[in-house]
C-alpha cells in the first residue's frame, strides 16, 4: 500500500490518533529542516512520524554518525517505517513520547539536540500534554529546539510554561495550514 493511502486509511480508522488527512507537505518539511543545524546534531527525536514523510527529509540531511529516534504509537506505521526506510541511523520505537527517559537510558543518550512533532496536542489530556512538553524540554541540550507543527495554536499556551523563547510561523501552503512553533531551550 502506498504511504498516502495508508495514512488516509489510518486516519479514517483512528482520526484522533492520526489527526490529519494527509502527510505533511514539503513546505512543513522545509520549515522543520531549516531550524536544524545538521552539522552539529548528534541526536534528533521525532514524535509521531506516521509514514515517515518528514523522517525521510531529516535523514537526507542527518550526519553519518547521528541518530534519529522516532516515537510512533501506531504499530502499522512502525512496520511501514521499518520496511520502507533502510537506514542504520533510524530507530523506530512503538511507544509514546511520555517514555522518552526510558529510551534515552536504553540507547545511552545524554541529551537531545532537536525534537520535532506533529502529534495532535489538542487531543491529548492536559496533564499528559504538559508532561510530554516538560520531559522534552528537560532532555534537550541548552540551545536545543522543540519544533511542533499543528493546525491550531492550542498548544502554544502550554509551550509558554516551559519555553521562554518561541518563534511562531504560519505555513499556509500545507493542507490544512499549520502553525510551526520553534521552542528553544535557553
Amino acid at each position: 500500500m502506498n504511504s498516502k493511502l495508508m495514512f488516509f486509511s489510518s486516519f479514517l480508522k483512528k482520526p484522533t490518533e492520526v489527526a490529519a488527512l494527509a502527510p505533511s507537505s514539503r513546505y512543513i518539511i522545509n520549515r522543520i529542516i531549516k531550524n536544524i543545524d545538521f552539522k552539529n546534531a548528534k541526536c534528533i527525536v521525532e514524535y509521531g512520524p506516521g509514514v515517515g514523510t518528514i523522517t525521510k527529509g531529516v535523514l537526507k540531511n542527518l550526519a553519518p554518525d547521528a541518530r534519529l529516534i522516532c516515537f510512533e504509537l501506531n504499530p502499522k506505521f512502525c512496520r511501514f517505517l521499518d520496511k520502507n526506510i533502510n537506514d542504520p541511523r533510524l530507530i523506530v520505537v512503538n511507544d509514546t513520547a511520555e517514555n522518552l527517559d526510558f529510551y534515552m537510558k536504553k540507547f545511552k543518550i545524554r541529551n537531545i539536540d532537536y525534537v520535532f512533532s506533529g502529534i495532535p496536542f489538542s487531543l491529548i489530556k492536559k496533564g499528559d500534554k504538559k508532561f510530554i512538553i516538560k520531559k522534552t524540554r528537560d532532555n534537550l541540550k541548552k540551545g536545543g529546539k522543540f519544533i511542533i507543527y499543528q493546525c491550531s495554536q492550542h498548544v502554544k499556551k502550554y509551550l509558554k510554561i516551559y519555553f521562554k523563547k518561541i518563534l511562531t510561523h504560519l505555513e499556509l501552503r500545507n493542507i490544512p495550514p499549520n502553525f510551526v512553533f520553534v521552542c528553544e531551550k535557553i
